[in-house]
């Protein structure tokens, strides 16, 4: 029987919608059909350099197109949440960027409204398909290091690469919300996605504090219900490009996987390369940076899972679950003090103002 063939729309025309056409690519039988975002000249842009067929000048002119079967969502966070519903009410499959929503409510509406659809809400998290973490956690399981005690992931760089970052109300907070989420759920994923206990977190502004009052540094400690301890570090405080680390410690032994320089090359120029960004002094070129960082494996499995029925390994339940430790670890970071789950706040629209202005009377959540 031949394979029907799947039409994607990408709603924003940012540097993570380019990684998804890239990795949509890659897939047999899906063909990436349009684009659409407000900035008619950005989208416009967009689709003539990299030979998207259409441009519509809003996600909602796009849903009107047959050809659509599939969107995935990348523009600022504050938006995730009303687009998905938009998208999966007008009955297409949806991949949505992390985080993959704001507020509790916003993202169990996400997650109702597929379940009552019979569709696809998969949760963009590519770090559970990077080949070399996947690899880590195959090592863990077999055993040879033990039982796993402390599971630490760090990503870490100077910033971001897009103004709207730096502001609460578009992007719900800072680091955190960016590349914590990634740590938080590389840990959980590699773990078997057990229960959380507890979060403490440590955050501040240490390089940014001219352009925004969100976090660009944080420390999360997670206790799972077993005893196993994560630990999440991220930052856009870091000079001289970007770690992205895995470590797995066990009581017979250890596992360090480095996401981006153990496979790459080793340069170094005065001026940098052409069209390589943080290409000057030292570098580590990455010679397939699109597989190793998993874009091409998780769009695959997401398009699978349209094809069955199937729940994606990385579904909106996991981008719930994610946001949840993101505001127990504004809240912890806010009081000082260690938050039990579940911790679901219903009255907070922007994560990081549990930091920014700490809420005591919230508490600590359940006494386990």
């Amino acid at each position: 029987m031949e394979t029907k063939r799947l039409g994607f729309g990408l709603i924003g025309a940012g540097f993570i919608s380019k990684t998804h056409l890239d990795a949509l690519r890659t897939i047999p039988n899906v063909e990436v059909v349009a684009i659409a975002d407000l900035d008619a000249e950005r989208g416009t842009k967009f689709a003539n350099d990299y030979g998207v067929p259409k441009f519509y000048p809003s996600h909602k002119a796009m849903l009107e197109d047959p050809a659509v079967d599939g969107v995935v969502i990348g523009i600022p966070n504050k938006f995730h949440a009303p687009v998905a519903i938009d998208a999966l009410n007008a009955g297409r499959h949806v991949i949505c960027e992390k985080p993959l929503a704001l507020t509790i409510d916003d993202a169990e509406a996400m997650i109702n409204l597929a379940k009552e659809k019979g569709l696809v809400l998969g949760y963009a998290e590519e770090l559970c398909f990077a080949p070399k973490f996947v690899r880590a956690k195959q090592l863990m399981e077999t055993g040879g290091i033990g039982k796993p005690y402390l599971l630490r992931q760090c990503e870490k760089h100077a910033g971001p690469y897009s103004p709207w970052f730096w502001q609460p109300e578009l992007a719900g907070g800072g680091i955190l919300m960016d590349m914590g989420c990634h740590s938080i759920e590389c840990i959980r994923w590699a773990l078997g996605k057990p229960k959380v206990k507890s979060v403490m977190a440590h955050m501040g502004t240490y390089l940014h504090k001219d352009v925004t009052k969100q976090e660009d540094h944080v420390i999360i400690i997670m206790e799972f219900e077993d005893g196993t301890i994560g630990q999440a570090e991220s930052s856009w405080a870091l000079k001289g490009g970007m770690d992205s680390t895995f470590e797995i410690f066990g009581t017979e032994g250890v596992i360090y996987a480095d996401l981006l320089k153990g496979s790459s090359l080793k340069t170094f120029s005065e001026k940098g390369f052409p069209g390589e960004d943080d290409s000057q002094g030292w570098a580590h070129p990455d010679f397939e940076w699109l597989w190793n960082n998993g874009y091409p494996q998780e769009d695959k499995h997401f398009v699978d899972c349209m094809r069955t029925g199937k729940t994606p390994i990385e579904s909106g339940i996991d981008g719930l679950e994610v946001l949840e430790i993101m505001l127990a670890a504004y809240h912890s970071a806010g009081i000082g003090q260690k938050v039990n789950l579940p911790f679901r706040p219903r009255n907070v629209k922007v994560p990081v103002d549990l930091w920014i202005n700490p809420r005591p009377e919230l508490g600590v959540g359940p006494i386990p």
